[in-house]
């Protein structure tokens, strides 16, 4: 099946106006899917992307969406928030707590950092957020806030991070809930790049996916504590 344009264009102006997607009304198989992903974040990103993110990267969330691994998209360069900044409110955002790497020609890592990511699903009917939809949409990718850099020890795949909103616990998770830590979360996503043809090469950014809940961004003063690794803070206002 060749990709619809017209749709990629559309869901890339949707998702760059933090809009409601458009109706896809078909059945796409995951290559179709990843296709379809490819030119969204083509347009949306103006062919500069910033890393490959993973997402449903836990058993839990591959159950309900009736897939056995998880999913990758694209980070737009663009969208990289730095440390302490302040974004407005959006309806439906939701926070999610990760690791950053930077990983080699190899896919293995060589720097880690806390990272954030900010999602936003925005669909336009509820049948469409299955496996397939989440990938044709880039999996809600929005925003994400990347740390300072350490060099790589595996002794961060046992790291916890919590996330305080206005002084009140509201994440508290292991590192390893994602992919089994970051180290086996690289090895990972750098084979299903590879196969879902995303460019590779020496010094790729990864975020690795969600630790424990997605946390719906309201209204406050964040910060997410990833002990030995580092610490995040952001507003909405």
């Amino acid at each position: 099946m060749l990709v619809d344009i017209t749709l990629a264009k559309a869901m890339a102006s949707a998702i760059a106006e933090q809009s409601q997607l458009p109706v896809f009304d078909r059945e796409l198989d995951l290559p179709q899917a990843y296709r379809l992903q490819h030119e969204v974040s083509r347009f949306r990103a103006n062919a500069e992307i910033g890393g490959i993110k993973a997402g449903v990267t836990n058993r839990k969330s591959q159950e309900y969406f009736q897939i056995d691994h998880a999913l990758i998209g694209s980070l737009y360069a663009d969208a990289k928030l730095p440390n302490n900044c302040k974004l407005p409110y959006v309806e439906g955002r939701l926070i999610e707590c990760e690791a950053a790497l930077l990983v080699n020609e190899e896919g293995a890592p060589v720097s880690i950092a806390p990272a954030i990511e900010f999602v936003l699903p925005k669909f336009a009917r509820q049948s469409e957020m299955t496996a397939s939809g989440l990938i044709a949409c880039n999996l809600c990718a929005e925003s994400y806030i990347v740390g300072a850099w350490q060099p790589w020890s595996a002794s961060f795949n046992t790291a916890w991070v919590t996330l305080v909103c206005n002084g009140a616990r509201a994440n508290h998770a292991a590192l390893e809930e994602a992919l089994n830590g970051p180290e086996e979360a690289a090895r990972w996503m750098w084979q299903e790049a590879g196969m879902r043809g995303f460019p590779l090469g020496d010094q790729t950014l990864f975020l690795t996916g969600a630790c424990g809940r997605a946390v719906p961004a309201e209204i406050g003063e964040y910060t997410a504590d990833y002990g030995a690794l580092g610490s995040l803070s952001f507003v909405v206002v």
